[in-house]
This record gives C-alpha cells, sequence and structure tokens, in this order.
C-alpha cells in the first residue's frame, strides 16, 4: 500500500470532538475556556428562565380560559330558562338579539384579557432574553480584550449580570 500525502487521510479526527482537547489547543492562544463556559452557562439559565415564563404565562390563560368556557356555559343554561319563560315570540326575539350582543361584548373583553396574559408573559421573556443579550456582549468584549492583551479573562468579566 501507498502513503498518502493527503493530511486527512493521517489525522485522528476524534480530537475534534472533545471539548476539552478543543478548550487546552487555545489555552495557549490566551483562551480562557472557564470565562466562555461561565459566559455560556448564564446564556443556558437566561433561556430556562424565559421558558419558566413562558410556561407560567400559558398556564395562566389556560386557567382563565378553562374559568371563561364553565362561566359561558352556566350563562348559556340561564340564557335557554329565561327563553322558555317568554310567552310571546316577539319578547323571546328582542331577548335573543339582547343576549347575542351582551355575548358578544363578552367574548371581546375574554379575548383582550387572553391576549394581555399571553402578551404580558412573552414581554417579560423577550425582556429577560434582550437583557442577557447586552450582558452576552458585553462579557464577549471583555473576554476578547483580555485574550488580545494576554491575559485570561477573570470570572465576572462584566458589571451587568443576567
Amino acid at each position: 500500500m501507498t502513503s498518502s500525502n493527503n493530511p486527512f487521510f493521517n489525522t485522528d479526527f476524534s480530537d475534534f470532538m472533545d471539548p476539552q482537547k478543543i478548550a487546552a489547543s487555545f489555552q495557549g492562544a490566551g483562551f480562557n475556556a472557564n470565562a466562555w463556559t461561565e459566559i455560556h452557562r448564564k446564556n443556558l439559565e437566561t433561556i430556562a428562565e424565559a421558558n419558566r415564563i413562558c410556561f407560567e404565562g400559558l398556564q395562566a390563560a389556560g386557567q382563565r380560559q378553562a374559568e371563561i368556557i364553565r362561566r359561558s356555559l352556566e350563562e348559556a343554561v340561564e340564557a335557554v330558562s329565561a327563553l322558555a319563560e317568554q310567552g310571546a315570540p316577539e319578547k323571546r326575539a328582542a331577548l335573543q338579539i339582547e343576549m347575542v350582543k351582551q355575548s358578544y361584548e363578552k367574548m371581546l373583553a375574554n379575548l383582550r384579557e387572553l391576549s394581555e396574559i399571553n402578551s404580558k408573559s412573552t414581554s417579560e421573556a423577550a425582556e429577560k432574553i434582550n437583557q442577557r443579550i447586552a450582558a452576552n456582549l458585553d462579557e464577549l468584549g471583555a473576554t476578547l480584550q483580555e485574550m488580545s492583551a494576554g491575559q485570561p479573562a477573570s470570572k465576572g468579566t462584566s458589571k451587568s449580570k443576567k
């Protein structure tokens, strides 16, 4: 068999899959794996917090929706009873028109309320992520500056948190 001059045939690619070996290969270049790990740990914490906020918002919206459905069913039963008590067709028609109007207004109010619940949780989660992005940029900039100066990045390179 002949020897190849192609470096890809003579390279052990398993080294590229080991994060510790990758980080170690950068240590001499001023790379501080601890600083980068800390930045990414904070990123994951922020994502988890944003997910928790969204989940709680969905729970609140679901509970409120269940309350709305229960109340709507009770009101529907009452409406059928009220219609049955009306004798003249004109009175029934007038009562039905009034019930449809009230039902429509309640539906709009309920939709508004559910929309506000969802909007609030989404805004809170987005704000957490926006704060983390700003902090992330500060931390990455500080880490890169320290790397270019040849100093290892210290833990907590930024004044901002999460």
